[in-house]
Formats: structure tokens, sequence, C-alpha cells
């Protein structure tokens, strides 16, 4: 017998008590009386023995919809452990592809255009990717590639400054050699990203079941790229983020010679600290540049090096095409070395209190999230200038 059913059995027990004092209250209402004092008694120790019971069933309906909600967000929840992050559990922020329309629809959730009403509110959990981006399809956006965890508004992580490794053989009795791993703790604060719709008309939100979820969408588009800009040059100076380019201790490659060259000494930078390029961070124009190259050798090589432009790799490496990238400027990542922070929630918000919007029988749509950026090995990370 399931809980719900054994819940049930106990309240059917009750039913011919509860008939008993509906009873009651129907006369003493027709009458025009007060309950008796054992009247009052009675009532109070069924309420005893039966509100337990329903709170139980309460509780039992809540837990079925949560595991209901569990089950259709299942393939897109990823807890997961950073590596060097404060409580660090997360996985990749997806905003965009298919993956933003299924944030759109968690934003908007079972709702219809009748829940677009003033002062409507929502809110989401940010949907979290365990793989990084589909099997022969490119990322999208740097959100897509870099570590996210949920975080307190305020937070702390530990950054590597220095990896001086000195171990060595050591003759018995003599000292030992000191390896420097120099960690520092950094405080950060999560910062609100957020942006309006323009005046949108009530009724044509009522009369178009496909415009909710297109505005949703559009807005949230319109969230990740402020995100991936401020997550790439954010200055520090609140409320922006520091951004990765802005933080101290990254390693440059100059150009040298062609964008080619360029990024693989930028590929051999990270590997000389121990660690592993995994993602390169680059502009439209500068990929245009990549695969011009390879065209005009009529192979999908140039110079012996490898070139998917269908899976965007370079080198071996992932190759994420970003609009926020300042000119002649890419960025090398090791994966272990950055993370979006966040506090795992999207806020959606209708109304029509700004200006005259109620008189005129408008609606505006609010989007916004709470983000940080956490850079725990700056030397994981090298900006590249990719042209002279």
């Amino acid at each position: 017998m399931s809980r719900r059913e054994a819940l049930k059995a106990k309240l059917a027990e009750l039913e011919p008590e509860g008939r008993a004092i509906r009873k009651i209250a129907v006369e003493a209402e027709s009458k025009g009386r007060p309950l008796t004092d054992a009247e009052q008694r009675r009532f109070n120790e069924f309420a005893a023995k039966a509100n337990p019971i329903l709170n139980a069933m309460d509780q039992v309906d809540a837990e079925e919809e949560t595991l209901r909600r569990a089950k259709e967000l299942g393939p897109l929840l990823d807890p997961r452990e950073h590596h060097l992050g404060s409580g660090a559990k997360g996985g990749h922020i997806a905003f965009s592809g298919p993956h933003r329309k299924a944030l759109a629809r968690k934003v908007i959730g079972a709702s219809d255009v009748k829940a677009l009403l003033a002062s409507g509110s929502r809110s989401t959990g940010v949907v979290m990717l365990d793989e990084v981006f589909e099997q022969g399809r490119p990322p999208q956006s740097i959100l897509d590639v870099l570590p996210a965890r949920v975080v307190d508004p305020n937070y702390s992580f530990l950054q590597q400054t220095t990896r001086t490794n000195n171990a060595a053989p050591v003759a018995e009795g003599d000292t030992k050699p000191t390896s420097v791993y120099t960690l520092t703790e950094k405080v950060g604060k999560l910062q609100v990203i957020a942006h309006l719709s323009e005046q949108i008309p009530h009724h044509a939100l009522a009369d178009n079941v496909n415009l909710e979820h297109f505005i949703d969408s559009e807005m949230l588009h319109g969230l990740q790229v402020a995100v991936e800009n401020q997550v790439v040059n954010g200055t520090g100076t609140a409320p922006a983020l520091r951004g990765i380019l802005a933080t101290s201790g990254i390693q440059t490659q100059a150009f040298a010679t062609d964008i080619l060259t360029s990024i693989r000494k930028g590929i051999t930078k990270i590997e000389g600290q121990g660690l592993a390029a995994d993602v390169l961070v680059i502009s439209a124009a500068d990929w245009e540049a990549v695969e011009l190259l390879a065209a005009t050798n009529g192979a999908t090589d140039v110079r012996g090096v490898p070139i998917d432009a269908t899976a965007r790799r370079l080198w071996g490496v992932q190759a994420v095409v970003s609009t926020v990238l300042p000119v002649k400027t890419a960025i090398l990542l090791d994966g272990t070395a950055v993370s979006v922070d966040h506090d795992g929630q999207i806020d959606t918000r209708w109304s029509d209190a700004v200006s005259d919007d109620f008189a005129k029988n408008y609606l505006r749509c609010r989007v916004e999230g709470r983000f940080g950026l956490s850079v725990y090995r700056p030397l994981g990370v090298v900006s590249v200038g990719t042209a002279a």
C-alpha cells in the first residue's frame, strides 16, 4: 500500500465521526446558536485527529510534484564538485541553442498567458548540463563550456598564484625541498545582471500563445550575452564583475607570425604550467581567418595543423566563437582555471507598473540573475594576440 493510500484509509476511518460533526454544525447554524462546550471539545478532538492526516497528504502532493518536475528536468541537471571552489556544485550554465528553449520552458513553467498579469513573478533554477555540449555540435557560448557553481551572495574562493614544484631525490637525513603553491583567499560578491523588455500589449500576449515563449527566449539570450561580456571583459568596478581579462596574473601571448602560430604558442604557455588548454575563445572574424586558411589550401588542415571546422576545434582545442571579445584577442583556458558563480535562480517578472503601462494596457518583462566569476588559476589562462 502506498503512503497516499494509507492516508486515505485513515481518513475513511474518520468519515463516520466527520459526518456526525457536520450534522452538529449544520444544526447549530440553522438555529443560530453557538456550539456548546461539549460540542466544541468534540470538534477540537476531531481536528486533532484529522489535521495531521490532511497535512501529511499535502506533503505527499508536494513530494510527488517535486519528483514529477525532477523527472522532466533530470537530463538538464548535474550537481558536480569543482576543484578549488568553496561549496562548489554545478555543471555548465545552459543559455544557448536548444538549452535556452529548455530554460525558457522552465521560466514559463506550467502557466499560460493568463499568468502574465501585473506583478506576476516566476523564479526558476538555472539549467545545468552534465555535458558541455552535444557530441558533434560546437558550443555556442563561453558559458556552455565554463564550469559553473552555486554560491552564497557573498562568497570566497582560493586563487593559486604560484605553482613551483621542487620535488627531488633526497639523501637520508637531508632537508627536503619546498614546493610553492601560493594560495590567496579572494572575496567575491554576486552582482545583478538584468534587463527589461519594451512595452508589450496585454492582448497581444493573450491572442498569441507563442509570443510569451518568444519573449522569454529573447530575454534569456540577452541575459546570456550580458553575462558572457562580464565574464570576459568585466572591469571589477562594482557592479561590474572582474572578468577574465581584468584578472591579475593571467598569462599573455603576443602576436607571433600569424594567428595559428600565436594560438599554438599560447597552448604551450598553459602546458608549461602542467595544465591543459581545454577551451579557445575566439572572435568570429578570427575563426573565419582560420577557416579561410584551410580553404585556401583546399584541405582540412593548414601546414599539418589539425583543424576540425565542423566540431570547431583547433590544435585539438575546442573553440568557442564569441561576440564579446576585444579586437585582436583570443583566450585560452584550462578547464579548472575558472568558474561562473551564480545563486541558482533566474527571475522573470511581468508588470504594468512602469510609467503609464497600466493605463495603456501594456506589460513589460524583466529578466535577471545574480552572477560572479572565480579565477582559481590565473596561470591557466592566456590572453592571445591574434593580429599585429
